[in-house]
C-alpha cells in the first residue's frame, strides 16, 4: 500500500499537470493561423533605401532584358516616400512605399510617370530580398504571366 504522503504528493502532481495542460490548450487561439500572418521580415528596406544612391543592376520582363534603359540612371529614395531618378540630361521624379497589407508577401510600391522606360517598373513589386547593397524584388505580370525581375544595387 502506498504511504499516504506519497498518495497526496500524486494527486498534487496530477493537478498540477491537469492544470497545465488547461493553461496551454486555452492560449492557443483560432486566430493563430500562421497562413495568413503578414511579416515584417524585410521592413529595413524603409531605412536601407533612403541611405545613399542605388543603380538599377537588373530589369528582365520575362524573355526581355531592359537593364541598358536605366544605365545611367541614379536613383535616390528618401524618407519622405519620394525617389527621384537622374541622369546627365533628365530627371524623374516618383514615389515608393514598402508595403506589408498583402497576405501573400511584403511588396516595394514604384510610382513614377508613364514615360518610357519608367513605365516598366511602375509597379507593386515583391520583396525578394534585402541588404545594406542590393534590393531584388520580383512580379509577375498581370498580360502574359511572364515573371519581371528588378535589382537595385547601392552605389
Amino acid at each position: 500500500m502506498l504511504n499516504p504522503h506519497l498518495w497526496e504528493k500524486r494527486k498534487i502532481m496530477k493537478k498540477i499537470l491537469i492544470l497545465l495542460a488547461i493553461v496551454t490548450f486555452a492560449s492557443c487561439s483560432s486566430d493563430d493561423d500562421s497562413g495568413n500572418v503578414n511579416t515584417n521580415e524585410f521592413e529595413n528596406i524603409i531605412t536601407t533605401l533612403p541611405q545613399g544612391e542605388w543603380k538599377v543592376s537588373k530589369l528582365i520582363d520575362g524573355q526581355s532584358d531592359h537593364t541598358v534603359d536605366f544605365e545611367t540612371f541614379i536613383f535616390t529614395f528618401k524618407e519622405d516616400g519620394t525617389v527621384m531618378a537622374k541622369n546627365d540630361l533628365f530627371t524623374e521624379n516618383g514615389t515608393w512605399a514598402y508595403d506589408n497589407s498583402s497576405s501573400s508577401s511584403e511588396e516595394l510600391v514604384l510610382q513614377f510617370s508613364e514615360q518610357i522606360p519608367f513605365d516598366e517598373i511602375n509597379d507593386d513589386w515583391d520583396i525578394v530580398s534585402v541588404t545594406n547593397s542590393q534590393i531584388e524584388l520580383s512580379d509577375i505580370s498581370g498580360g502574359d504571366g511572364d515573371v519581371e525581375l528588378l535589382t537595385f544595387t547601392k552605389l
